[in-house]
C-alpha cells in the first residue's frame, strides 16, 4: 500500500512537507479533490485530500478548527496547491498539523491533481491485485496442505510457512492452545494478534509474525480465518458423530453383559487406552459448556470418553486421568460433582463400574466434595460414623445396592441380611425366622455378596454390614429400628 511518505518520495510530484512529518506513515487508500469549506463531510478514512485552498477559512483560529475537523475524519493527509486567491496558511495551522501528526503537504498550483490521483489509484489497484493473488496462493496452499498433511498441526505448519509467521488456534473459553504450527527459524516472532473465528467453534486464531513481515491485509486474514473456521467446524461435526456413537455403545454395554476384553480394541480406536473407569457426573451451574457440548472441551479431544445423558446425570466411560476430571469440573460449572468407579476389569464389568460410580457420586454429595472414588469414603467411616452425612454415606456404600435391588425387584435382600446378622450367621435360625428354605437363604446371601462385593459370612463383611445397619437404625434412615 502507498503511504504518505512514499508519495512524497515520488520526484515528479515535487511535494513538500509543510508540517506533520511524523504522520507520514499513514496509508493512502484513495484520492479526493475538494475545495468546499467543509471537506470532512465528503472524505472517507484513508483519503488523500487535495485542495487549491479556496475553501479554507481566513484567520488563525478558524484554520486550526478547519484542520482539526479534517484530521478527525481520519484522512491520510492534505495536499494544498494554492490558487492565487487562496488564503495564506497561518502559523497556528502549521502548529496544529504538528500536534495532530497530520501531514500537511504543499504542491505547485501547476500540478494537475489528476496526475497525483493517478499514482494513488494505480497503487490501490496494485495492492488489490496483490491481495487477490495472495488469497489465491493461500487457497492453493491450503489445498496442498490437505493433500500433504493428514492432521491439522501439519496443515497449520504449511500455512504458517507460506505466510511467513507462526499460527495457533486457542480455545476461547479456557485459553488452551488446541493446535499450533511448528516453530521455524531463529528470528523472534512479534506482532502477536488474536482474531476470533466465527461460528460455534469458540476459538481464536493467534498470528505471530517476524519483524518486517506483513500479514495485515484484511482480505487475506478473512480468507485464512474462514478456511480454518470450516476446518474446525468439520472437526466438531466429527466429534458430534463420535458422541452419538459413544452414547449408543455405552447404552449397549450397560444393557448387556459384555466382557471388557472384547470391547478394548473398539475403545482404543477412540483413544481410550490404559486403565478405564466409569464416571457418574452431576453438572453444576454457570457452566461455560453444557453437558451436550462438553465433548468439545480441548482436554477431551484426544481421548473422548463415552458419554450418555441419563436424567440429570452424565454417565461416562473414560481413562483414569486427573486432567479429564479437572476438565469436566471446570467445563460443567461450579458445583459439579463426579463419582469415580474402580478400574473396569473382566471380573467387574461395565454394569458394576457404573453402579460404583453412581454410589461414589451419592457419597460425594453427602460429603460435599467435587470428586470421590469408589471406596474412598470408607476411611474413617468403617469404625463408626461421626455425623449424619457420614452415616448416609456409610449406608449408601454398603446397603445402597441392596436397597436399589429391593426397590426395582420387589425383593427383601436388606431384611434378609439384617435377619441373618441378628442370628449371628446361623443358617437354620435365620431361614426359620424368614420363613424360607435354607437353600433360598444361601442364594440370597450370595446375591448380597455379588451386589455389594462383600461376603456377609466373613469377619470383614459382618463388621461392615453390621456397622452400616446400626448407622441406619441410629439415624433412622431406613426405618430398621
Amino acid at each position: 500500500m502507498l503511504t504518505v511518505h512514499d508519495l512524497i518520495a515520488i520526484d515528479p510530484l515535487k511535494l513538500q512537507v509543510l508540517a506533520g512529518l511524523a504522520g507520514t506513515s499513514r496509508i493512502i487508500t484513495w484520492a479526493h479533490t475538494v475545495d468546499l469549506p467543509d471537506p470532512w463531510r465528503w472524505v472517507s478514512p484513508g483519503d488523500l485530500v487535495m485542495t487549491t485552498g479556496v475553501g479554507m477559512p481566513i484567520g488563525d483560529s478558524a484554520q486550526v478548527e478547519w484542520l482539526e475537523k479534517l484530521a478527525q475524519s481520519n484522512a491520510s493527509a492534505v495536499v494544498i496547491a494554492p490558487r492565487e486567491d487562496a488564503p495564506a496558511l497561518s502559523p497556528g495551522l502549521l502548529e496544529a498539523a504538528e500536534r495532530l501528526l497530520f501531514p500537511l503537504l504543499h504542491a505547485s498550483f501547476e500540478l494537475e491533481f489528476v496526475k497525483l490521483s493517478h499514482y494513488v489509484i494505480e497503487s490501490v489497484l496494485q495492492a488489490q491485485r496483490e491481495r487477490f493473488n495472495a488469497s489465491e496462493r493461500l487457497f492453493q496452499t491450503y489445498a496442498q496442505a490437505l493433500r500433504m498433511a493428514p492432521d491439522m498441526p501439519g496443515r497449520l505448519s504449511i500455512l504458517a510457512k507460506n505466510l511467513g509467521g507462526h499460527l495457533a488456534i486457542e480455545d476461547a473459553v479456557t485459553g488452551i492452545r488446541i493446535v499450533e504450527s511448528q516453530p521455524s527459524g531463529d528470528q523472534a516472532l512479534v506482532n502477536i494478534e488474536r482474531i476470533p473465528i466465527a461460528g460455534r467453534t469458540q476459538a481464536n486464531l493467534i498470528i505471530s509474525r517476524r519483524p518486517h513481515v506483513s500479514m495485515d491485509d484484511s482480505i487475506l486474514l478473512r480468507s485464512l480465518v474462514g478456511l480454518l473456521g470450516v476446518e474446525l467446524e468439520r472437526q466438531m461435526i466429527h466429534r458430534d458423530q463420535q458422541r452419538e456413537e459413544g452414547a449408543a455403545l455405552l447404552r449397549s454395554l450397560l444393557d448387556s453383559e459384555v466382557e471388557p476384553a472384547l470391547t478394548r480394541p473398539m475403545l482404543e480406536r477412540r483413544g481410550l487406552k490404559g486403565t478405564l473407569i466409569a464416571l457418574a457426573i452431576r453438572p453444576g451451574s454457570g457452566s461455560v459448556r453444557t453437558p451436550d457440548d462438553i465433548h468439545h472441551a480441548p482436554a477431551l479431544h484426544v481421548a473422548t470418553p463415552l458419554l450418555l445423558a441419563e436424567r440429570n446425570l452424565l454417565l461416562a466411560i473414560g481413562c483414569d486421568d486427573s486432567a479429564l476430571f479437572q476438565a469436566l469440573l471446570e467445563g460443567l460449572g461450579q458445583g459439579t460433582q463426579i463419582g469415580i468407579s474402580g478400574p473396569i476389569t473382566t471380573a467387574s464389568g461395565y454394569r458394576e463400574a457404573a453402579r460404583q460410580s453412581r454410589l461414589a457420586l451419592t457419597q460425594a454429595a453427602e460429603l460435599a466434595v467435587p470428586t470421590l472414588r469408589y471406596g474412598e469414603a470408607e476411611t474413617g467411616l468403617i469404625m463408626a460414623p461421626k455425623s449424619l452425612p457420614e452415616a448416609r454415606a456409610l449406608v449408601a456404600r454398603y446397603l445402597g445396592p441392596l436397597i436399589e435391588h429391593d426397590r426395582l425387584q420387589g425383593a427383601t435382600l436388606l431384611h434378609t441380611l439384617t435377619t441373618f446378622l441378628k442370628n449371628d450367621g446361623n443358617w437354620k435360625a435365620s431361614a426359620l425366622d424368614l420363613g424360607i428354605h435354607r437353600q433360598t437363604l444361601v442364594y440370597r446371601i450370595k446375591l448380597v455378596e455379588q451386589l455389594t462385593g462383600f461376603n456377609p459370612t466373613t469377619t470383614q463383611g459382618i463388621a461392615r454390614f453390621w456397622i452400616a445397619i446400626q448407622a441406619a437404625i441410629n439415624s433412622d434412615l431406613l426405618g430398621l429400628g
